[in-house]
């Protein structure tokens, strides 16, 4: 199938021109343009030996590719790949630290960069970073994903880890980001856990003051039950992070993970994620898989942990509907017709057990997004818009904010591009699904209540224009590509 014939490829979030993507890396705003690194296969629309990609931006709505930026042949050294690292600016010189692994081990890599990003040299002395033999008289299952940054003078490093089968983050500490020294386990209350869903391991770690608080983020893997990423809110002092509370970054079933930060000049924190797929791209003879989510800023009110989309993702708006102040009770159709949309809207509660979203992409054909008012919870159901694909990943929910009072109103913002749907409420929680409907890709925005009313006091649905964006995905847009 071509990229033009594919109706489920996106078209204004980043994704590769073709083969395979999957852990943003190495995410920086530097010299005044946005870079987003990831995990790549470039052969193939599956998973296999990784190596960076690299896509730049100027305003985090249009994406250029840039060439290749690491490649596993520094051999025998990297020949399991490039897997999962960080950047930093060392007093100007752009670095990239990433794990690998050989005969088993998995170790920490170092590479340098041109004052573009365009070219990079691995160290002659790779690896630079080793994991410690024992943490606690414990077993360690992993050791990967270094996050690093700057404190007073001297770098320290956190690496992904399982330490006795409970996830953890080992903190290390270097003078020259070369010889690293291993100090001790991040969290030292990792073995009475914040939550009951810690994990086996902690991958793809990032650490940062937020606020007047500190904010540690792991993807959490657990063998059995699949994978998420999680923020947590808490202390940092004499070098260790002791954690007070929690926050799942996204509510979707295996469809938002490892998600990287930075900030940018303007001092926000921004986050991408990896949005797997929930399809067979073999089976459905597609030359690409996974997608990065849209940029999200983060903030911190307190402990509690808020994400918003950019405000630059206006730019895409085109024709709109907008409605103030509609009492709904069924289901009214708003009249625009397209496969990538925004809309906003808040809800506030009526007789109706639910209400919200109904996005239909044919007939029999939906997404819904709703608010389950008794329970207090966000709904997206995707069941009827999956196609043959992934229908076991096709009902997400995620609670709703209530602070013991009454669920009254909430606020939803959502993106769909082709088969891609980011959804928050209330500026703090996200699901994020993909949907593969059958069919001619029209689409639909309907307002439900369900055995009820409820009043939408204001909506507002953009058709989104991807002609607005260069480096969506579009073979003709991209730049670069493999020189």
């Amino acid at each position: 199938m071509t990229v033009a014939h594919d109706r489920h490829r996106p078209r204004f979030h980043l994704l590769p021109l073709s083969g395979w993507m999957n852990d943003p890396n190495g995410v920086v705003h530097w010299r005044g343009r946005y870079h987003v690194f990831y995990q790549h296969n470039p052969l193939a629309p599956r998973w296999g030996t990784p190596s960076w990609g690299h896509a730049v931006s100027d305003d985090l709505v249009r994406w250029e590719h840039a060439p290749i930026a690491l490649a596993p042949e520094m051999l025998p050294v990297d020949v399991s790949g490039c897997w999962s690292g960080c950047l930093v600016d060392d007093d100007g010189t752009p670095t990239i630290l990433y794990s690998t692994a050989r005969d088993g081990e998995q170790v920490t890599c170092l590479a340098t960069g041109s004052g573009d990003l365009m070219r990079w040299t691995k160290h002659a002395d790779n690896p630079v970073m080793r994991p410690p033999n024992a943490v606690r008289g414990r077993t360690m299952d992993a050791f990967r994903d270094p996050w690093v940054w700057r404190e007073d003078d001297a770098w320290y490093a956190l690496v992904g880890s399982s330490i006795g089968g409970l996830g953890q983050v080992l903190l290390h500490r270097s003078a020259d980001l070369r010889s690293w020294t291993y100090l001790h386990p991040f969290v030292p209350s990792f073995d009475q856990p914040v939550c009951d869903d810690t994990g086996q391991v902690w991958e793809c770690p990032g650490f940062f003051p937020l606020g007047s608080e500190h904010v540690l983020m792991v993807s959490r893997f657990q063998w059995a039950a699949g994978t998420h990423a999680s923020a947590f809110v808490g202390a940092y002092r004499d070098q260790r992070f002791e954690p007070r509370s929690r926050e799942r970054l996204d509510w979707g079933h295996r469809a938002f993970f490892a998600p990287l930060t930075t900030t940018d000049e303007r001092g926000r924190r921004l986050m991408w994620g990896w949005l797997p797929e929930q399809r067979d791209p073999v089976r459905a003879r597609a030359t690409w898989a996974g997608v990065a989510s849209l940029p999200r800023e983060l903030t911190l009110e307190g402990d509690v942990l808020r994400q918003r989309f950019v405000p630059e993702l206006s730019a895409l708006r085109a024709d709109r509907v907008h409605l103030d102040h509609a009492s709904i009770r069924g289901e009214r159709s708003l009249g625009i017709d397209t496969p990538t949309l925004e809309v906003r809207c808040t809800i506030v509660r009526g007789t109706a057990s639910s209400a919200g979203i109904r996005i239909v992409h044919a007939a029999g054909q939906y997404t819904e997004v709703l608010v389950a008012w008794c329970t207090g919870r966000l709904l997206v159901d995707s069941r009827w818009s999956k196609g043959v694909h992934g229908s076991e990943y096709a009902f997400d929910t995620a609670p709703l904010e209530r602070d013991g009072a009454p669920l009254e109103r909430v606020t939803l913002h959502l993106y769909l591009d082709h088969s891609v749907l980011e959804v928050i409420a209330n500026d703090r929680q996200a699901v994020t699904t993909r949907c593969y409907p059958i069919g001619p890709p029209d689409v639909d925005v309907h307002l439900v209540a369900v055995d009820g009313d409820a009043h939408f006091e204001q909506v507002e649905v953009w058709r989104l224009d991807p002609d607005a964006v260069r480096g969506g995905g579009e073979a003709e847009a991209i730049v670069g590509w493999g020189a």
